[in-house]
This record gives structure tokens, C-alpha cells and sequence, in this order.
């Protein structure tokens, strides 16, 4: 098992943050959307933690669609990450 690094975290709560965000599964965010996206999803939370409690919900209630959103946010995820999308426009 690889030892999870500051990015691996990073990108993780990226992911649950994005899950929980109204950005629509499938869509093409830009960069712009997805950290309005990522901000709207932490205050509607109230933080990285609250977000993490709803993936699990959600996994809880429908594991198949909350499968195919978490697969889709974790791709999206990656690639803001390696763009290094700013949180703070």
C-alpha cells in the first residue's frame, strides 16, 4: 500500500468536495466553475469534514450512482489538482 502524501489528501478532499458540489456528473468545469464549485460545496458542508460525511451517506443510501459520481469527481479532482486551480479567485 502506497503511504499517503499531502497530494493524495489534497486531491481526496478535492473529490468529496466536488461530490458534494451541484457541478453536474460528466460535465467539462472550468477552472473557474470548479473552485466556485469546491467553495459553494466547503460552506454548504461547513468544511472538508462534513463533505467526507456526505460521500459516506451517499455510498450508504446508493452505492452505484454514488460510484459513478465519486469516479467522475476523483478524475476531475486530479486534473485541477495538476493545474493547481486557485480556491481564491
Amino acid at each position: 500500500m502506497a503511504d499517503l502524501t499531502e497530494s493524495h489528501i489534497a486531491v481526496a478532499r478535492i473529490t468529496d468536495a466536488l461530490f458534494c458540489s451541484d457541478l453536474e456528473t460528466g460535465s467539462a468545469p472550468t477552472n473557474r466553475q470548479l473552485a466556485a464549485a469546491i467553495r459553494g460545496a466547503l460552506k454548504n458542508r461547513r468544511d472538508w469534514n462534513g463533505c467526507t460525511r456526505a460521500v459516506a451517506a451517499a455510498f450508504a443510501t446508493d452505492p452505484t450512482q454514488a460510484e459513478a459520481r465519486e469516479a467522475w469527481c476523483s478524475q476531475v479532482a486530479e486534473e485541477a489538482f495538476k493545474n493547481l486551480v486557485c480556491l481564491d479567485e
